[in-house]
């Protein structure tokens, strides 16, 4: 994020310079033409193998430069189905656009859910959408150690944390299974990883005894000794983590200042019968929590015990 904010400092720089330096050279307005593209639904969702009320956003898109929210969509049909079972969606009377699962609702590994989206006015001639993905089986966590370490790359000179939260994460694994996974990093409830460039997808971590898991990670936040440390642990499909990492490289698009050619691509998401953004996820979901401990008067980290790092 600090490489992209820097980058954005130089691009406007250089557009300063640019124009200042154009503008000297002639007296006449420039127009600038931006080519306009169709609306597109919008759809942002998931669902999971957690009982609860799920949630559906429905929206549609905007031109490039607009400084407001994009506009939600009101009205629609919203279902999701694994071909025996419907759950109906209701749209939140004081929230347009967001819609949820009428009763608290859980999927089960090995199915296969459709999305089905019936809007009541068309966008680009299309009413009708759908997405499908199946739920994989997944880690069932059973717990977790959180530790502070020092952070051994740490340099002053450097905007790096001088301390590291260690995770290590125990469990049962579905078995013969090669899954990916993504991880959410909590801070006394609070979530912390809000923004897509902080999403990291994992694989599978190392097996020991028969089905049981271990993963180890390290994150880059602040925590406390007597903190709580939560995570959950998501299944993923292989065109989710390419949708986000579409996305990544989309907010990374910028980083050559002089690439003026436009709005960058889109990433590519699995809603279907239409021109549409977005993906449906469907992901097995496990959670351990464990209170912080500070582990720098134990020993220091060793390097080989790391197997992921979040940014």
């Amino acid at each position: 994020m600090r490489r992209l904010q820097m980058t954005r400092y130089f691009l406007y720089g250089f557009l300063i310079v640019f124009t200042l330096g154009f503008i000297s050279c002639a007296d006449e307005e420039i127009p600038w033409e931006v080519e306009e593209s169709p609306e597109m639904l919008v759809v942002e969702g998931s669902f999971t193998s957690e009982k609860k009320k799920h949630q559906i956003t429905l929206s549609k898109t905007a031109d490039y430069f607009i400084k407001h929210r994009t506009p939600r969509i009101s009205g629609a049909d919203v279902t999701i189905s694994d071909g025996s079972t419907t759950y109906e969606f209701e749209e939140l009377k004081e929230k347009k656009g967001i819609y949820e699962s009428e009763r608290k609702v859980a999927g089960r590994a090995g199915h296969t859910y459709t999305l089905d989206i019936h809007l009541q006015e068309p966008i680009n001639n299309k009413t009708h959408y759908q997405a499908t993905e199946q739920m994989i089986e997944g880690i069932d966590l059973e717990s977790m150690e959180a530790l502070l370490y020092r952070n051994p790359f740490y340099q002053e000179a450097f905007p790096t944390d001088s301390l590291v939260l260690f995770v290590a994460l125990y469990g049962h694994d579905p078995g013969n299974i090669d899954n990916l996974y993504m991880v959410d990093l909590y801070r006394n409830g609070k979530f912390l990883q809000d923004t897509v460039d902080e999403k990291e997808i994992y694989s599978d971590g190392e097996q020991l005894d028969d089905d049981k898991y271990r993963h180890n990670l390290t994150f880059l936040e602040v925590f406390q000794p007597g903190d709580t440390a939560a995570i959950k642990i998501s299944t993923v499909t292989k065109s989710y983590q390419q949708f986000i990492e579409g996305i990544q490289n989309i907010t990374d698009q910028s980083g050559n200042p002089f690439d003026l050619s436009g709005p960058p691509a889109n990433a590519v998401g699995n809603i279907e019968g239409g021109e549409a953004l977005g993906y449906f996820r469907v992901s097995y979901v496990s959670w351990a929590q464990s209170i912080v401990v500070d582990g720098r008067e134990e020993r220091e980290i060793d390097d080989g015990l790391i197997s992921g790092s979040n940014r």
